[in-house]
């Protein structure tokens, strides 16, 4: 009897298995990212406009890192325009407490072809929470200063994905 019942689980297991490898032929339309075939294990070496500020310059220099930098007037031009704020994530009564912030960067991402034409325009975020105390003043200015660079640095990698994947599925 459990010889049939193990007969019976093994034949469930092999039939999702060949239904759940039946829908993924399905999906010929993806693109990996990564893999053997994929999009993300070629180097896409862009040309990159000049950074305005400090959290350009840490996405751009992530992007050079992991994409590749180059000086061809026929490849791509990516231009990255940043925005960044802070606010405050609790509120309370208690006097002199701690208070918990978020660094928010936003970026607007242009791919722009050799002849000036924008191909492709997006924006993307991210956030960074910090701790501050008011009677640190410097200490409070260092940890904003590095939560909007940690934020800069995890938009990079959003930035990265973004411009593979306008690659993958140009318009």
């Amino acid at each position: 009897m459990r010889s049939m019942v193990e007969g019976a689980s093994r034949a469930a297991l092999l039939a999702l298995a060949l239904a759940a490898t039946t829908a993924l032929a399905a999906c010929s339309g993806l693109t990996p990212v990564y893999g053997e075939r994929g999009i993300g294990v070629e180097r896409h070496a862009f040309r990159y406009d000049k950074p305005a500020s400090r959290l350009d310059q840490i996405i751009y220099q992530e992007l050079v890192l992991r994409l590749g930098r180059s000086t061809d007037p026929s490849v791509p031009l990516v231009r990255i325009t940043t925005t960044s704020s802070v606010r405050g994530l609790t509120k309370t009564n208690v006097a002199n407490p701690a208070a918990q912030k978020e660094a928010v960067v936003t970026a607007r991402i242009e791919l722009i072809d050799a002849d000036g034409t924008i191909a492709y325009t997006a924006t993307r975020s991210a956030a960074a929470s910090f701790t501050t105390d008011r009677y640190q003043a410097l200490a409070e200015t260092e940890a904003e200063k590095e939560a909007r660079e940690r934020a800069a640095r995890e938009l990079a990698e959003t930035v990265r994905l973004t411009l593979l994947g306008a690659l993958a599925n140009p318009a």
